[in-house]
Parts: structure tokens; sequence; C-alpha cells
């Protein structure tokens, strides 16, 4: 097998690389798609998260757009169209949650262990529940 010329070699960055938008994005979901991947670690998504990704992109244009959509339709007095727009708004605001939770942003993307107690964390304010003994001088007191 012949050897790779230098120039050929790759150079790994250790910290990883980020997604890049496809081409032919809309602006819009192109900005989204650029602030979501820079919101988290490099090596945070894979490509097989494209698909997501492209999603919540453009799950987040449209709850722009409905914003801005809405604001026109409070100026107006218009209620039917402020009625259609606030249900569009919480079908995308739960979509935009389920893609957040594939997607693992927020909180749980910070921290993945977060619903695991670290030891050390809690202190007993007593004997624990499991060490009882019947008789014990330290038995708690009864809840009446």
């Amino acid at each position: 097998m012949p050897r790779k010329s230098s120039a050929a070699a790759v150079s790994l960055d250790p910290r990883g690389r980020r997604l890049e938008p496809p081409p032919g994005l809309p602006a819009a979901q192109r900005a989204a798609f650029i602030a979501t991947v820079k919101s988290v670690k490099p090596n945070h998504f894979a490509a097989e998260d494209m698909p997501i990704l492209l999603a919540y992109a453009a799950a987040q244009a449209e709850e722009r757009a409905i914003v801005r959509d809405l604001e026109a339709a409070k100026a107006a007095d218009d209620s039917a169209a402020k009625a259609v727009l606030r249900t569009a708004q919480g079908r995308n605001a739960s979509s935009l949650t389920r893609l957040a939770r594939a997607l693992r942003l927020g909180a749980l993307a910070r921290d993945p262990s977060r619903n695991t107690r670290r030891p050390g964390t809690v202190e007993p304010a007593g004997p624990l529940p499991w060490e009882f003994e019947p008789g014990d001088d330290d038995a708690p007191e009864r809840l009446n």
C-alpha cells in the first residue's frame, strides 16, 4: 500500500469538528442551525443528527415567523388570526421541545448526569431509615 504524502494527511482537531449547514438552506434556518451547533461542544453532534438538526432549525425559524405574524395580528386587532396563530405557536413549541430533547440541548447537554445524586451532596438529618433497630434510643418520634 503506498504511503500518503504529508500534504494528504488530515490534521485532527482535538476539540472535534462542528457540523456545517447544508447548501441551499434558507437564511433564517441557516442562522438557527449555526446558533444551535455553536451552543454546544464541538463533538456534541454527529453526522446522523443532521435530519433532526434541520428540523429543529426549521421549527425555530417557523416560531420566529409565527411571533412576527402574531404581533401584526395584535396590532390589527384580528382575533381570529390571533387564535389560529396561538394554536400554531403551541404546536410549534411542542415540536421544539421534543426536538431539543432528541438533540440533548439545554441543561441535559451541560450535565448529562444531573438526575443521579452525587455522593456527599445530601447529608442525612438523622439515622438512615434502613439502619433503624427496634429499641434504639435514636428512634424517630411517631408522626401523627
